[in-house]
């Protein structure tokens, strides 16, 4: 199939399901697999020689191959003595795969394995920021107790997970972020414990949610209507006092970013900053395989399903976005494909990750 998007997420994935039905709206087909692994089978192989190399089962390059977020091939049931084997052959197969994925199969990736790899390390992310000149909160990672003293003499910390994460509790959710001060820092063997990522707390007046694909980038503040804003905005998001607007970055931030997602190796990403008391943009993290369709929930106008499915169409960083303005997630939820995907989900709230 020639002119396709290929698509590697699991097969449910409401992000998935909302831009095929977009791009086959535009009269672009879609080709959905659930990773490298299971690339339109259950059978794969590269196959490489002197004059070739490829994957077997790829006949026809897609335009553009969205690397959403795939899943590695789970082993078929086996005796219990070949089990941990066959498992660790799987998973070397496919960090292989990773690595070499690009070459393998030349189209537009968005983003290559091998960049979306490194970029889940947020500690690379800070490395990069720094080298570019984004400013970001002083930052300390691990599970010394004695450096995350030194960096809350300072003021107040924030820490983090390095992985989402949220406790079912009595009265709503709990997130994983949490402001401490010098007064009330857990014991050295809490720290001890467990790393963790803990940055200077910045008194900032709202959050902005950066999303880049290709050449071009939406931006969206978010905050109280008091104009206060949120310890973390995503858990406040059907709150009646949230509140987000469309807003403009400034040129000089632009580029920045742009020079990040380089130096990353990323075409797409959702990036997070808060603009602290004196207007000045502090970089949080970029999430390369981020939601991005709820911005729709808060801005119906925004144009972001538009704006990814013309990028993915169109197979480069330069591309023009299309003028159909029906091509949002209003209209994919009155479709039947929505609705069936809802009920299987469960789907009550929007994903913001």
């Amino acid at each position: 199939m020639t002119h396709a998007v290929h698509v590697l997420s699991w097969e449910d994935d409401p992000h998935a399901a909302a831009l095929r039905w977009a791009l086959e709206r535009m009269g672009v087909p879609v080709v959905h697999s659930p990773g490298l692994a299971q690339w339109r089978g259950d059978e794969v192989a590269v196959e490489i020689g002197l004059g070739h190399a490829g994957l077997s089962s790829a006949t026809d390059a897609p335009i553009s191959v969205w690397n959403r977020r795939p899943k590695a091939r789970k082993p078929k049931p086996s005796l219990p003595e070949d089990q941990a084997f066959i498992a660790g052959e799987w998973r070397t197969f496919y960090d292989n795969l990773v690595e070499a994925a690009a070459q393998l199969l030349p189209s537009f990736w968005i983003n290559t394995p091998a960049a979306a790899w490194r970029t889940e390390n947020k500690l690379v992310q800070l490395v990069a920021a720094r080298e570019i000149g984004l400013a970001f909160p002083e930052t300390a990672m691990g599970n010394d107790a004695a450096a995350v003293r030194r960096l809350a003499q300072g003021g107040r910390v924030v820490f983090k997970t390095f992985r989402a994460h949220a406790w079912q509790e009595e009265g709503g959710l709990s997130t994983t972020t949490t402001i401490l001060d010098n007064d009330h820092l857990p014991d050295a063997q809490v720290i001890e414990f467990c790393p963790g990522i803990y940055q200077r707390y910045v008194e900032k007046t709202s959050d902005i949610r950066v999303t880049v694909a290709g050449n071009r980038m939406l931006a969206v503040r978010m905050r109280r209507r008091s104009k206060e804003a949120y310890v973390d905005w995503r858990i406040h998001v059907l709150d009646e006092d949230f509140f987000a607007e469309q807003i403009t970055l400034p040129a000089a931030l632009e580029q920045r970013i742009q020079a990040l997602m380089a130096s990353l190796g990323l075409v797409f990403g959702c990036l997070d900053f808060v603009v602290d008391a004196d207007g000045e943009y502090q970089f949080l993290e970029v999430n390369q395989a981020g939601q991005f369709l709820f911005l729709e929930d808060m801005i119906p106008d925004i144009g972001v399903m538009r704006m990814m499915a013309s990028f993915l169409a169109a197979g480069s960083r330069d591309y023009s976005v299309v003028e159909d303005a029906t091509l949002n997630m209003a209209e994919f939820r009155s479709t039947e494909t929505y609705a069936a995907l809802a009920h299987r989900l469960r789907l009550d709230e929007p994903a913001t990750a």
